[in-house]
Formats: structure tokens, sequence, C-alpha cells
């Protein structure tokens, strides 16, 4: 069983939607994939989960600062995804801190006002290493694919500097804005079923597979 929670307490950094499409991704690799929402007000996993005709992805809800510890019923999954509110609360503490079983993921918007109001996560984090090893990573999400390249490597540059402040590697696959992300969701499908050849799809499939890298590392 390895654990990934994706968190952010930053709100609007698409934390659901990449929940929900690197959870159809590990459906298709043939993993045994369960959903935990902890996000009790909005819960956009459980939604989309309701939406899906497939019936290859499992979807609970614990809105319980008690993630680290139930995690350990649900052994018999391959993988587990975490996805949690935009805000600072014991739940958000808890999806961390079972991070331990697998890997931290922290998606970013590629602004400097975004990758500052995200040190208030990393700094969650280094709060929850005192008492267990964590891994984790940042993923620049919801990049626009017409910005300004110096725009993005600004930005690039401001997260790589708090990054190894932190410990907190950013990946090297991007996921971009892009209308497919959107519009799959309404149908609880993922972008790699919704339009397999799209360069969303790729996106997916690529970030998908970075992350099995460095779930073996660990």
């Amino acid at each position: 069983m390895k654990v990934i929670s994706i968190v952010n307490t930053k709100g609007g950094v698409g934390k659901s939607t990449l929940t929900c499409n690197l959870a159809v991704a590990a459906a298709q690799d043939n993993k045994n994939v369960l959903i935990i929402d902890g996000d009790g007000k909005q819960a956009s996993s459980l939604a989309f989960r309701a939406l899906r005709e497939k019936d290859d992805i499992t979807a609970i809800s614990i809105t319980t600062p008690t993630i680290n510890k139930d995690i350990k019923k649900f052994s018999d999954f391959d993988i587990i995804f975490i996805d949690v509110g935009g805000r600072d609360s014991t739940i958000s503490r808890s999806a961390i801190m079972a991070a331990a079983e697998g890997l931290l993921l922290i998606p970013v918007l590629p602004s400097n006002y975004d990758i500052w109001a995200t040190e208030d996560t990393f700094k969650l984090l280094d709060e929850a290493r005192a008492f267990i090893d964590i891994k984790a990573y940042a993923v620049f999400n919801q990049v626009l694919p017409n910005t300004n390249i110096k725009i993005v490597k600004e930005a690039k540059l401001a997260l790589e500097e708090m990054s190894l402040e932190y410990n907190v590697p950013l990946l090297d696959q991007y996921l971009y804005s892009r209308v497919d992300y959107k519009s799959s969701v309404g149908e609880g499908k993922g972008v790699i079923e919704y339009n397999s050849k799209s360069k969303a799809a790729l996106e997916v499939i690529n970030l998908y597979e970075e992350i099995k890298l460095k779930l073996k590392e660990n």
C-alpha cells in the first residue's frame, strides 16, 4: 500500500482535479485505488466518484483528524489518494502525517503570490517531520499554456529556493490549464479517458509515471 496525500492549505490550486486524474491513471495501471476525501464542505472527489460509471475506484469520506491512523484499515488497496480542503486544519495535518506511507504532493500555481502562500504548507510539513520521515514534492499546476516563459522561470526559481529550504523538490512534469480537465470531470472521467491523445492526457500520464518512480525510490 502506498499513500499519496495531496495537500496545500491554500485553496484553488486544483487538488481535487489532480487527485481524480491521478486516481484514474492508477486504475488504468491496474492498481486497486482508494480516494479518501477529507473535505467535508466541497467533497469534490466524492462527487467525481458518484458521476463515474466505471467501478474501478473506491472513494470514501473521512472528515476527522484520524486519516493517518485510519489508512491502516485499507491495506488491501495498492494506492490511496488523500484529498483535503484548502485550509490549515487538523485534517490537513493528519493527511500530511499519512504521507509517511508514500509521499506528499503539494500542487502550486506558478505565481509568486501562490508560492509565498504555499510556505504555510511547507511549515506544516516541517512540523510533522519532527515526528516522522515524510517525502514531499511540489508540482506546478494550472500553468497557463501561453504564459510568458520568463514568468514561469521566475516562479520556478522562487519555488526552488523555498523547496531547497524545506526539502520539497519540484517535479519535472507540470500540469497546464486546459479545457479537458474541466470537461472530463463533469463526466466522471479523467483526461486520459476523455481524450487519450490530448496534451492534458500526456501531462497526467507523465506525472503519474514520475510519481511512481518517486514511490519506488522511497
